[in-house]
């Protein structure tokens, strides 16, 4: 049974302190081409809004803060163009009709959206090769700007970067069945 070397989050923290022979990608709006595109800053187009059926966004960013509920209102206006950060203490984000704390939405708005970019979006042979990497036994890190690969901690914005690599072991996975 073949096996794979998983993908590793990495905070930004501690990206220095990695061998100086590791295989690091920066997958923030920073990188370089084409990394920078698993960015949710960067505006693919098309990705639909979660609870909002029908309507779509440029950019898993723009939902993310299209959908912060700021003195009482969302702001539709961040689904166009690339991702920018919205100002303001969110009292949740709208998913339909309800409001939604972090943590739950990160799971049904975030997640959701960031992984259709990367299965509808992104470019399939930059995944596969990331994947192809794996299955070679190449342990790759990777990063954006956020230290936090926890889901469940509030307290600092979630690294797209874990998403990143949950869903690219979980792909290995399944191409293992």
């Amino acid at each position: 049974m073949p096996s794979f070397a998983p993908c590793v989050f990495v905070p930004y923290r501690l990206r220095k302190q990695l061998p100086a022979n590791a295989v690091v990608y920066d997958v923030s709006s920073y990188a370089d081409d084409p990394y920078c595109t698993l960015s949710p800053m960067w505006p693919h187009g098309g990705i639909p809004v979660p609870g909002m059926l029908g309507t779509t966004s440029d950019s898993v960013e723009g939902i993310w803060q299209g959908l912060k509920l700021i003195d009482g209102k969302t702001a539709p206006r961040y689904f166009k163009g690339q991702g920018h950060k919205r100002g303001g203490k969110p009292r949740g984000h709208q998913y339909g009709d309800k409001l939604l704390k972090i943590v739950e939405a990160r799971e049904k708005v975030y997640r959701v959206a960031y992984e259709w970019m990367l299965d509808h979006r992104a470019d399939p042979e930059l995944l596969a090769e990331f994947v192809r990497q794996a299955f070679a036994g190449v342990t790759q890190y990777f990063h954006d700007v956020s230290s936090n690969g926890s889901i469940g901690n509030p307290d600092e914005g979630w690294a797209h970067a874990a998403v990143l690599v949950q869903y690219l072991n979980r792909r290995c996975r399944r191409s293992m069945d």
